[in-house]
């Protein structure tokens, strides 16, 4: 290849790394807004996702413990199903096991957020985590849609 050729090669690379890069973070900075669809993302899943926690000791049942540190829920912006904002929400919520209590708060998409540390999760089976734009006495559109992640908690510390 001509060292041109190359030259340009390299510019048009750049480019288009630069023009990338900005429309990503065009799309992370949207904001959550009125009569929008969306998906739940835990650990970047919207389905078969896993938290993984830590329950030393003895199998049990109903035993709970903490989530490893490290791991995230987000929300994106979906064309259509997932969940629906409604007309009124600025704000999605994700709950862990149907439970407003540590509960995480999206403004805007692609924005993860860690999974509260200090949360008690089952430590195996199946749970879910609920994205809604209906959280405590915040208004809540009729026409809002939860979108509701099945997890898979697994147990690292056996």
């Amino acid at each position: 290849m001509r060292p041109t050729t190359r030259f340009l090669a390299a510019v048009l690379t750049l480019v288009a790394a630069a023009t990338l890069s900005l429309a990503g973070s065009a799309m992370a900075s949207q904001s959550v807004g009125p009569n929008q669809h969306y998906l739940g993302l835990v650990n970047g899943k919207n389905a078969g996702a896993v938290i993984e926690v830590v329950c030393p000791g003895p199998a049990g049942l109903n035993r709970t413990g903490p989530p490893v540190g490290g791991q995230t829920v987000g929300v994106v912006r979906a064309a259509s199903g997932g969940g629906f904002t409604g007309s009124l929400a600025h704000v999605i919520w994700a709950e862990f096991n149907q439970s407003q209590a540590n509960a995480v708060g999206f403004a805007t998409y692609r924005t993860p957020k860690p999974i509260p540390t200090t949360l008690q999760l089952p430590c195996g089976g199946t749970g879910t985590v609920t994205f809604t734009t209906c959280f405590g006495t915040l208004p809540c559109a009729s026409n809002a849609r939860d979108d509701v992640v099945l997890v898979t908690f697994l147990n690292i510390a056996v």
